[in-house]
């Protein structure tokens, strides 16, 4: 009972702590109309210390009022379905018991993020022959943008593949350094390895996510710039949480 007790007591604390992240800390994205922030750091941390499924909850309920209470009501259900999604892509790694099952989880991340990647870049280049690029300027750019505006965002438009080769090149080299260093270690020594590799699967799910619910609300093209932001929310979150995950297991609230 106490037992039970304590992990209701550390649910509730991470929904909120998730909500704070989200809600307080936040840059807006304005080709999408949703923003950027600091909470994904408490879902890694969510999950490291209830699990996959009290950290879904925490993770999927605290986002959720975040969007709420924001504004951004529109975002409340996707956000709840994937972040929920995210703790539990995250928690199913951490859960892995053998070097076998780590290494799968690794190949399977870095096969299905390379996918979508090479998917967006071609789809990105489709709709740039069949459209062109002034008709797509058009509906990520506000109705009277000067020159400069309409200038700076082409250039986004022409570097958008790259940035999307990038973040490929960025996410194999960690998932590939982590898998180097599991084969390595064994035992409790591997903890910080996997929750390595698990903020980065997680962080690929909310990528892709988003990706897709915006794809619906918005069209390929705006959701396909909100990428590289929605890169950096991840690799923020994947650094805050690293340093406070020294300090929370410590205190003996990670579980091992």
């Amino acid at each position: 009972m106490v037992s039970n007790t304590r992990k209701y007591v550390l649910t509730g604390l991470m929904t909120a702590l998730v909500l704070v992240m989200t809600f307080f800390i936040k840059v807006p994205v304005p080709y999408t109309s949703g923003y950027i922030h600091l909470g994904d750091s408490m879902i890694y941390l969510s999950v490291m210390i209830l699990g996959p499924l009290y950290g879904a909850f925490a993770s999927g309920v605290g986002s959720m009022l975040a969007d709420l209470l924001g504004g951004y009501v529109h975002y409340a259900i996707p956000t709840l379905i994937i972040k929920s999604l995210m703790a539990l892509c995250m928690g199913f790694i951490l859960n892995s018991r053998t070097k076998r099952g780590a290494f799968a989880s690794v190949g399977t991340s870095i096969v299905v993020w390379a996918g979508f990647c090479i998917g967006a870049i071609l789809n990105l280049k489709a709709d740039i022959r069949t459209s062109g690029t002034d008709k797509i300027l058009e509906t990520v750019l506000e109705h009277g943008s000067d020159e400069e505006a309409v200038a700076s965002m082409e250039n986004k438009l022409n570097n958008l593949p790259l940035y999307l080769v990038l973040s490929i090149a960025a996410s194999i080299l960690i998932l590939v350094t982590a898998a180097w260093f599991l084969s390595r270690k064994s035992g409790s020594d591997i903890f910080s390895v996997k929750a390595i590799i698990g903020m980065t699967a997680a962080g690929m799910c909310m990528v892709m996510g988003y990706f897709i619910a915006e794809s619906f609300m918005y069209g390929p093209i705006p959701a396909t710039f909100s990428i590289p932001p929605n890169l950096l929310q991840f690799f923020g979150g994947l650094l805050l949480a690293g340093v406070l995950a020294p300090a929370i297991k410590k205190a003996s609230l990670i579980r091992t």
